[in-house]
């Protein structure tokens, strides 16, 4: 997947570990596809949904 729209989105993501970065990507593109939502949408939905599940991602100590 290139690199999110939203220069704020893409600059988090890039902070994301591997598994977690995997997860963002397939969330952003369900909800692109099914739900109908612009990419840039679709990815910051997808960046909000991963750091609620896991608040520490962007954490320096984050380990998953």
């Amino acid at each position: 997947m290139p690199a999110p729209i939203n220069p704020l989105v893409a600059e988090m993501v890039a902070k994301l570990n591997v598994a977690l970065r995997e997860d963002f990507e397939e969330r952003a593109a369900i909800m692109e596809f099914d739900a109908e939502l612009s990419r840039e949408h679709a990815e910051c939905l997808a960046l909000l949904d991963v750091l609620n599940r896991h608040p520490c991602a962007l954490c320096a100590t984050a380990q998953f």
